[in-house]
């Protein structure tokens, strides 16, 4: 008898779980609280965190859905409307718009006695509380639901304008004003950036007083995520991690004041190359922590004794928490405190293996719930194809509870000798480790001897030695596809010459 699953969120990852369902004769329901598919790429929505510059921070062919591949003649990187573009083209091609139910908020989700889930939801226009009983439930309601506002002394005191980026769309409306950007991530540095051409001035404060790695999006006139697999297989991080560290040296000597101190593939870098024109032109000004906002003269004092004076806006690009109430906590964090666990390493814990499944629910899944070197699209594609397969039984049974408990609690201890304190996330994942491993256990990986048996020898020299897309785990096994071996081909055609489109 066909499983009713419930999917929760109609982003671009709830999308692709709703065609994996389909694909395997599931019946999928998804709930989605807006009235229409993209998650936080509907750029006009209030709830979105999408501004008017931004670009995809990885590339066409890293982003690409395994079996929908971005059209060719796209830029390398997307803008916000070619995103929802996007999402649009791969909704209406797989008929997806009928499983989703728009305007509809999920209330809780509780668990039955039976180990089926009870959904609570109400759509927004009838105001009636409805119920649904489902046989598993996966959570695609993302990572960027609730901004994360820092707390500091004076706050509630300053006269200047506050906002979270959250809010900030465009440039315009910033005219003529002295602007503090509080945070050094992906968004921080693009809004800081882009405010240049209308502020009278930007500053950005920076918690540990020094800049992250920042990597440009094109490297002597090549895309920089663009790796071959073999490469990624047979070259040792440390060593790619030098490498591009001298990249970005020789583009851009770092200020030795402002230099990162721990290395590239222990912390976690920010895509903008932008930034460093402006810091050399003085359009963008480096401070360190804010220690107090004033009430007299708009004036915010910094952890080094410095004070500006005058700051019109401040814009908290501080990043964001995720908002998943309709569950009891203890569902996703093993009812374990971070203190209790992992001592003061993390700030805060998702009790998941594989970063897919609670150990005491084993038929509920998260994802989403990662971050790592690569798009987050392919992989939540890859984990919903392997959630259904965990569904279908058509890999091995999940391992006992025990052993999935010191599985996760080996990888914290994985991420707290790789990574730098500030880069301990614990969501954190190594892109072609994670992707390659659970290819392998749902039988889509492209196995040499196998390509070669099924496409020649040839073919398995662009699959190693070309560039590395998600494409690749189409050709063998369960719901490949027809189209991928021309797809690959046309993904490695003179590296597409859109460097300047």
């Amino acid at each position: 008898m066909p499983k009713h699953i419930a999917i929760i969120g109609a982003g671009i990852l709830g999308l692709t779980t709703i065609k994996q369902c389909l694909d395997n004769d599931l019946i999928p329901i998804c709930f989605e609280q807006n009235s229409s598919v993209g998650g936080v790429w509907q750029f006009e929505k209030a709830h979105s965190p999408v501004y008017e510059s931004i670009l995809t921070n990885a590339s066409k062919k890293m982003s690409s859905f395994s079996d929908f591949p971005i059209p060719a003649d796209w830029p390398n990187f997307l803008n916000h409307s070619q995103v929802e573009k996007y999402i649009d083209m791969y909704a209406e091609n797989f008929n997806l718009l009928p499983h989703i139910k728009f305007n509809t908020t999920v209330l809780k989700v509780s668990i039955l006695p039976d180990k089926r889930w009870k959904v609570k939801y109400i759509i927004q226009c009838e105001r009636e509380e409805k119920e649904e009983i489902f046989d598993f439930v996966i959570v695609c309601s993302g990572l960027n639901r609730k901004p994360r506002w820092p707390e500091y002394t004076g706050m509630n005191l300053f006269k200047g304008e506050q906002m979270h980026s959250h809010q900030y769309k465009r440039a315009v409306g910033f005219e003529n004003k002295r602007v503090l950007v509080v945070g050094c991530g992906n968004s921080a540095l693009d809004i800081a950036v882009e405010l240049t051409h209308t502020a009278s001035q930007v500053y950005i404060s920076i918690r540990e007083g020094k800049l992250p790695w920042i990597i440009p999006r094109f490297i002597n006139n090549k895309v920089l995520d663009h790796t071959s697999r073999f490469s990624a297989h047979m070259i040792p991080p440390s060593i790619r991690g030098r490498r591009l560290e001298n990249n970005i040296m020789k583009s851009f000597p770092y200020p030795s004041h402002l230099k990162p101190t721990d290395p590239l593939i222990a912390s976690y870098p920010t895509v903008n190359f932008e930034i460093f024109q402006c810091l050399t032109a003085g359009r963008v000004i480096v401070k360190p922590n804010i220690k107090e906002l004033k009430s007299e003269n708009k004036q915010i004092e910094f952890v080094d004794g410095t004070v500006l004076d005058d700051i019109d806006v401040v814009i908290y690009s501080t990043g964001y928490n995720f908002d998943i109430s309709f569950l009891e906590e203890h569902i996703f964090t093993g009812g374990r405190e971070v203190e209790q666990e992992l001592g003061k390493d993390f700030r805060w814990l998702i009790w998941l293996y594989k970063s897919l499944f609670p150990p005491k629910y084993p038929n509920i899944a998260f994802i989403g719930f990662t971050v790592g070197g690569g798009a987050i699209w392919p992989v939540g594609e890859m984990q919903a194809r392997y959630v259904i397969s965990h569904i279908k039984g058509f890999i091995k049974p999940l391992p006992s509870q025990s052993e999935m408990e010191k599985s996760i609690r080996n990888f914290y201890e994985d991420i707290r000798k790789k990574y730098c304190r500030a880069a301990r996330n614990p969501l954190r994942i190594n892109y072609v480790l994670y992707m390659e491993t659970l290819s392998k256990e749902i039988g889509c990986y492209p196995y040499f001897y196998e390509i070669i048996k099924k496409f020649g020898f040839r073919f398995w020299k662009l699959i190693m030695f070309g560039t590395f897309t998600p494409i690749h785990y189409r050709l063998l096994g369960r719901n490949s596809w027809d189209g991928a071996r021309e797809a690959i081909t046309l993904y490695n055609k003179d590296n597409f010459k859109t460097i300047t489109k």
